[in-house]
């Protein structure tokens, strides 16, 4: 059991992680890094994720190096490049310490230094890193206050140079409007990627589709199909949608 001072404590940070995946309006001095890891086959890495890393990532944020951590499995992974996305929490004040790491005997006093070295070797053999990505929110839609959902839906823009501000613009009115009978989905957010930019990149922004269940996600991608209207053609015109990925929520740490 959680005593109220931890307690108090998890509701805050989780308050926090879900202004920062979803916050309303364009001020945000808060950052998510993104990491794309593909698991090999055969590996223990998704057991290391849950058991040894979410331990020192709840370390990490005692030592006030990061705000929250929460770990994404891809559905249908063998399709998508990735099978799983790490999803850090950060903000301005911390931005410089947020590749530190931590003292792993302090975390696991009961690993000797061969222990630990076999660990991160162990580690590295296990999985690939894709992507590491630094985003920050543009925009939430949602129709409730709730925290994010257990099903989310990444949508991968990659925008026109120059165009940045009318996609933003023309995406948010287009969402909203939707969003007034929306049946399925409970939010959508709007993220910007500002870690790097450049002509050639893959995918410069992000939105996010929430559900609460899978199923409600096939509901609304088996809608009868129509053609694009005219304000959808337009925003179209500027942007390309290059892939989208439908991740469950594993853990999340606060």
């Amino acid at each position: 059991m959680l005593d109220a001072k931890k307690l108090m404590k998890y509701i805050l940070l989780t308050i926090l992680i879900f202004l920062s995946l979803s916050s309303i309006g364009q001020a945000n001095d808060a950052y998510l890094r993104l990491t794309f890891i593909k698991a090999k086959e055969g590996s223990n890495y998704s057991e290391n994720l849950t058991q040894k890393f979410a331990r020192l990532h709840q370390q990490r944020i005692e030592d006030g190096i990061i705000n929250g951590w929460d770990l994404w499995q891809v559905i249908n992974s063998r399709q998508t490049p990735f099978s799983h996305v790490v999803v850090t929490l950060t903000d301005i004040s911390k931005m410089d310490s947020l590749y530190s790491g931590v003292d792993m005997q302090k975390v696991f006093p009961d690993m000797t230094n061969n222990d630990i070295k076999t660990f991160y070797e162990n580690n590295i053999t296990s999985r690939d890193i894709i992507g590491d990505y630094i985003i920050t929110t543009v925009k939430n839609i949602s129709k409730s206050n709730t925290i994010p959902e257990e099903f989310m839906v990444m949508n991968f823009m990659k925008v026109k140079e120059g165009k940045f501000k009318t996609f933003e613009n023309m995406e948010i009115d287009l969402t909203m409007a939707a969003m007034q009978n929306e049946k399925f989905r409970t939010g959508w957010t709007l993220q910007k990627r500002i870690d790097k930019y450049g002509t050639d990149l893959y995918w410069n922004y992000l939105t996010v589709d929430w559900y609460a269940k899978y199923s409600d996600y096939i509901k609304a991608s088996s809608i009868p199909t129509i053609d694009a209207d005219k304000d959808y053609q337009s925003m179209m015109a500027i942007r390309d949608l290059r892939d989208r990925t439908v991740l469950r929520k594993i853990m999340s740490v606060r």
